[in-house]
């Protein structure tokens, strides 16, 4: 039986839980440093990027009004190649996009089907 906290500090105790040891942290991990979004202001690369791995990640996408979430497309991919080709944005960035897509199961140059 799961057991939802009941507390933030409790759902981050059970988060810390889930990156501590398991076969599955490091991915975990990978995924939500990912989360946040370029270390710029450009929105063009987010939706490219941090939407696609928030849609992945979370489809039934919790905190909507909070943030946003985007199926790929093969312009969105085109994007992104982009971006790894003219190292666009900071490298610190690129790195946990590609970490993230890699957890996931992602294409990081070709759009990504969804079968959410």
């Amino acid at each position: 039986m799961r057991t939802t906290p009941k507390t933030l500090r409790g759902a981050l105790n059970q988060i810390q839980r889930m990156l501590t040891k398991q076969p599955y942290s490091g991915d975990l991990w990978d995924i939500l440093v990912a989360l946040r979004g370029p270390d710029s202001r450009n929105r063009k690369l987010k939706y490219a990027t941090t939407a696609v791995i928030r849609q992945a990640a979370f489809p039934a996408r919790p905190c909507e009004d909070r943030s946003i979430f985007g199926e790929d497309t093969s312009q969105l991919a085109a994007r992104r190649k982009e971006m790894f080709k003219n190292k666009s944005d900071s490298n610190h960035f690129r790195e946990h996009v590609r970490d993230s897509f890699n957890s996931l199961g992602l294409s990081l140059y070709e759009e990504n089907p969804w079968n959410n």
